[in-house]
């Protein structure tokens, strides 16, 4: 598969939500975007100063983005990865490893010392980003309150 990954642009904005609704869809998430909602979570960040939206195109089709929002730490800045997704069809392409070294490279270039995200404990995602180089944080716990 032949792809590129540059910076995601208002151009592109319908095309990833695509594929944020189409990766969120299977398992282990089976979460029911609706495109609008998709589309708010991918502007949000386009509209966020600082920020890191990148995409991974192919012949002007999205397959994949990886959306980051720069956060102030006590160390210094740092890019929280809120959304790496890959259409299901083009997973297992190298696609989620080129967008999260390109998020990573991106950060470092732009002065961030580090990039963090949320996930799952274990499985294929915890063993994909560990295989990138990422480290579960043993003493950290995500904690969620919902008014439903």
């Amino acid at each position: 598969m032949s792809f590129r990954i540059e910076r995601l642009m208002r151009e592109h904005l319908s095309g990833a939500a695509g594929v944020l609704v189409s990766a969120y869809a299977g398992p282990p998430w089976n979460e029911n975007w609706s495109l609008e909602a998709a589309i708010e979570n991918v502007n949000n960040v386009l509209e966020t100063p600082k920020s890191i939206a990148l995409a991974a195109i192919d012949g002007g089709k999205v397959l994949g983005i990886a959306l980051g929002i720069r956060q102030r730490r006590h160390a210094g800045p740092v890019i929280y990865l809120d959304e790496l997704s890959v259409l299901p069809e083009a997973q297992g392409t190298g696609i989620g490893t080129a967008l999260l070294s390109a998020v990573f490279e991106t950060a470092k270039i732009e002065g961030c010392n580090s990039v963090w995200l949320i996930s799952q404990r274990e499985g294929a995602l915890s063993q994909f980003y560990q295989r990138s180089g990422f480290a579960i944080g043993g003493n950290l716990g995500l904690y969620s309150k919902s008014s439903a």
